[in-house]
């Protein structure tokens, strides 16, 4: 796949990397990494960080000034034996992937630092103790339970992070039972359960004996993997908090809960949303970015009360014909791979008022006349598509648009 099939935004990056010697395609939606980097030899620093990767090539592996190397938060499985021989490597983060094993790293002789938390090793991959210059390894979040019995590095005289690692050999600990009681006793009183940050590999069964009484819960910045299916008990719960966790799915019984308002499920791995959504009637607001949608969520479109709906940096390429019934005021698709934005059902959208779809692969030709001219959107946020400013202010409508968003900036 070559430079032309990226949205402009990589492709600048792509292009700038052969001066600057740093490319960063970190949350850039990809699947795969573009041929053109093969040619960035010089490289020092190349982040990959949050996409969708399942397979590293081996010309990683040639460019031997590389320092620095972020590959975290994909979906990789194994690494090609070749990175084993980056000579100028310094740093190497692999964590938040399916990672079983790492390539013999003894030959890294400047590596300083690893980081493979939240994996699925079961030992640790010794060729790290080989590192002369080893000073750090994370590898939190993981099954190991014996350490190597060889010290890390040559210098034995330096403290290696490896020691004060091995308290978290068998994971990360959540908070304790004594913590979450706290919480739980607090929470029957303020009707808030704030458990955010706090190392959650689960939702806590204790928590059911609030089903009653809570109005907001957060469980954001955790490791959890799966809703249980009592969530549809919490009927009172207005606001739900699971952004940045390790969701890919939502239960059916999320649809029970008929007094929900705000759902934040950001910066997960969920690719669709039940059916049931639809019974969540008062929703207000629904935070899906940083997600794996290939496919606009269709079941959100029954939620009449819905002002804002967020599906940036996902993957959808159009949007289906019944975006004419959407009923949202603020409709937000940044960093996904639009081509197409169905403008003719879009401008019957009744409340679009606000609609963001900067960095996408559209051609000028999306927004049409109609769009333009006989929707009420008074806020298009459309930089880093494939056309440029002068080109949107030259397309038939844009005078109208014009008019509805200065009329929109007087009253803030």
């Amino acid at each position: 796949m070559g430079i032309d099939s990226y949205n402009p935004t990589v492709r600048a990056r792509l292009a700038n990397a052969s001066k600057t010697r740093v490319l960063s395609l970190k949350e850039s939606a990809l699947h795969r990494i573009p041929e053109d980097v093969k040619a960035l030899q010089t490289l020092k620093h190349l982040d990959l960080s949050i996409n969708y990767l399942l397979v590293i090539p081996e010309y990683i592996g040639s460019m031997s000034h590389l320092k620095q190397l972020n590959l975290s938060q994909n979906q990789l499985e194994s690494l090609p034996l070749e990175l084993g021989f980056l000579p100028c490597l310094e740093v190497f983060n692999v964590s938040q992937n399916k990672l079983t094993d790492l390539p013999d790293l003894s030959k890294c002789v400047a590596l300083k630092t690893v980081d493979f938390t939240e994996n699925q090793f079961t030992t640790f991959p010794e060729g790290i103790c080989q590192c002369p210059n080893i000073e750090t390894c994370i590898f939190t979040e993981n099954r190991i339970e014996v350490l190597p019995d060889q010290e890390m590095g040559n210098d034995s005289s330096k403290s290696k992070s490896v020691a004060s690692s091995a308290r978290k050999l068998i994971g990360q600990p959540g908070p304790s039972t004594s913590t979450v009681n706290k919480h739980l006793e607090m929470a029957t009183k303020s009707r808030i359960l704030q458990l955010k940050g706090t190392g959650l590999k689960k939702i806590p069964d204790e928590i059911e004996q609030l089903a009653e009484v809570l109005r907001n819960l957060e469980l954001s910045e955790n490791k959890i993997r799966e809703i249980p299916l009592f969530i549809g008990q919490f009927t009172q719960l207005k606001q739900l908090h699971l952004s940045n966790n390790c969701l890919e799915l939502l239960p059916d019984e999320i649809g029970s809960m008929k007094k929900l308002e705000i759902l934040n499920l950001a910066g997960n791995k969920i690719k669709s949303l039940p059916d049931t959504i639809v019974g969540c009637t008062d929703l207000r607001t629904i935070d899906v970015s940083s997600n794996c949608f290939e496919m606009f969520p269709v079941a959100i479109i029954s939620c009449l009360q819905l002002d804002l709906l967020n599906l940036n940096g996902n993957q959808i390429e159009t949007l289906p014909d019944e975006v004419s019934e959407l009923k949202v005021i603020e409709l937000s698709l940044s960093q996904n791979r639009l081509k197409s934005l169905n403008p003719a059902n879009l401008t019957k959208a009744q409340r679009l008022r606000t609609l963001r779809v900067d960095e996408n692969c559209l051609e000028k030709s999306e927004f049409t006349r109609e769009l333009l001219e006989s929707s009420i959107i008074s806020v298009i946020a459309y930089d880093g598509n494939r056309f440029q400013l002068k080109e949107f202010q030259d397309l038939p409508g844009y005078d109208a648009y014009q008019e509805r968003f200065t009329a929109t900036k007087r009253k803030i």
